[in-house]
C-alpha cells in the first residue's frame, strides 16, 4: 500500500506530504473490544502504527519529509479497497497584468445558458470573447496542471481600457495543482492581443486581507458645451484631495478620494488625468451619476465618459494572510 501510495503521488511536486489511513470495515471497532477487555491504555493504535509505517516508507521514497499541520500533499490509503488517492494544496498566486484594449477583465457568462453549459456556447458556459481571466486560466492551467482557479481583482477597468505597466494586481486560488512553482514574468495570448503578467510570486497562504489601492487614470470624455479654460482650472483646483461620495446601489455610501485632477480641452472633448481611491468608478465620476461631486458637477455640463485607460494602480498596506485550512475529501 505504501507503493501504491507513493505512485500516486508521482505527478505531483512537493516537498512536504501527510497520510491518512482507512482500515477495513470493522477493523477499528474489534480492536477498541479487545482494548476494553484487556484493559489496554496509552499504546499505539493499529491505525496510527500503520500510518507511520506507511509515511516512513513513502519518506524514503521519495526524500520528502511528514508534515501533518500544513503538507503540500496528502494521500489516503484505504486498506479496505486496496486503494490510495492523492490531492493537493492550494497554491495562491500574486501577479500584476497588462493587457490591450479590446480584452475584457473577467469571463462573461452565455447568453442563453447563464453559465448552466449549452451548444451555443460549446458546452464552456462562457462567451467566446477574449479576456484576461480566460487567458490566465489557460496559461496558468498549463504550467500547474489544474484549471480549478478563483481570481480576485484589486478593482476592474473597462473593455476597451488599456492597462500600462506596472499592471493591475490579482490573485489567483489554484485548486489541486499537480505544480507548485510559477514564473515571476510570463505572457499569453488574448483574441488578437497580449495579456503580460510580471511581479508574480506564490504567497505563502491564503490572504485574509487584500490591501486598498489608489490608482491613475487616463480619461477621455465628451462635455455637452465648449469647455473654457477657466473650466480646466476649476477641475484642478476642487480635486485636490478632494473627498466624494458614491451612494453605491443597495448599499452604504462610501467616501473615496480624489488626489488631484489635470486636464485638457479642445472644443467640447476632453482628456483628464486623474488619480483616484479603489472602488471609486471612473465613468460614475465624470458624468455624475451616484457620485458627488464630479466632473459634470464642477464644468456645470453633462460630461460622458468615452472611455479611460489604467496607467498605473498603487498599492496601500499589505497583504494579510491566516494558515491554511482544507480538506483532502474535497480537493
Amino acid at each position: 500500500m505504501a507503493e501504491t501510495a507513493t505512485r500516486r503521488l508521482r505527478p505531483y511536486e512537493f516537498r512536504t506530504f501527510a497520510v491518512g489511513v482507512a482500515l477495513p470495515e470493522g477493523m477499528q471497532e474489534r480492536e477498541d473490544e479487545v482494548r476494553s477487555t484487556l484493559r489496554l491504555k496509552g499504546c499505539e493504535t493499529a491505525k496510527t502504527q500503520v500510518a507511520r509505517l506507511v509515511a516512513g516508507r513513502i519518506s524514503e521514497a521519495t526524500h520528502r519529509k511528514l508534515d501533518k499541520a500544513n503538507p503540500d500533499v496528502s494521500v489516503l490509503v484505504d486498506f479496505g479497497r486496496r486503494e490510495a488517492t492523492a490531492s493537493s494544496k492550494p497554491v495562491f498566486y500574486y501577479g500584476r497584468y497588462t493587457k490591450p484594449p479590446g480584452v475584457a477583465q473577467r469571463r462573461t457568462l452565455c447568453d442563453a445558458c447563464r453559465g448552466r453549459r449549452c451548444a451555443e456556447c460549446k458546452w464552456t458556459g462562457f462567451k467566446a470573447v477574449p479576456s484576461v481571466e480566460e487567458a490566465l486560466r489557460k496559461k496558468i492551467g498549463r504550467l500547474v496542471g489544474s484549471e480549478k482557479m478563483i481570481f480576485t481583482w484589486l478593482g476592474s477597468e473597462d473593455e476597451d481600457s488599456k492597462v500600462f505597466p506596472p499592471g493591475r494586481p490579482f490573485v489567483v486560488e489554484i485548486k489541486g495543482p499537480k505544480k507548485r512553482r510559477l514564473f515571476g514574468k510570463f505572457r499569453t495570448r488574448a483574441g488578437g492581443g497580449i495579456v503580460s503578467v510580471s511581479s508574480g510570486r506564490v504567497l505563502p497562504s491564503k490572504p485574509v486581507k487584500i490591501p486598498s489601492f489608489r490608482f491613475e487614470t487616463r480619461i477621455r470624455a465628451t462635455a455637452a458645451s465648449k469647455v473654457p479654460p477657466e473650466g480646466i482650472s476649476d477641475l484642478k483646483a476642487r480635486f485636490h484631495k478632494t473627498a466624494v461620495t458614491f451612494d453605491r446601489p443597495g448599499g452604504r455610501p462610501a467616501i473615496k478620494m480624489v488626489y488631484q485632477v489635470r486636464a485638457r480641452a479642445r472644443g467640447r472633448a476632453l482628456l483628464i488625468d486623474a488619480e483616484l481611491d479603489g472602488g471609486l468608478p471612473v465613468k460614475r465620476f465624470v458624468s455624475g451619476e451616484l457620485v458627488s461631486p464630479s466632473v459634470s458637477e464642477v464644468l456645470k455640463t453633462e460630461v460622458s465618459c468615452r472611455s479611460f485607460d489604467i496607467c498605473r494602480v498603487r498599492e496601500i498596506g499589505a497583504f494579510g494572510f491566516a494558515e491554511i485550512t482544507w480538506d483532502k475529501e474535497k480537493n
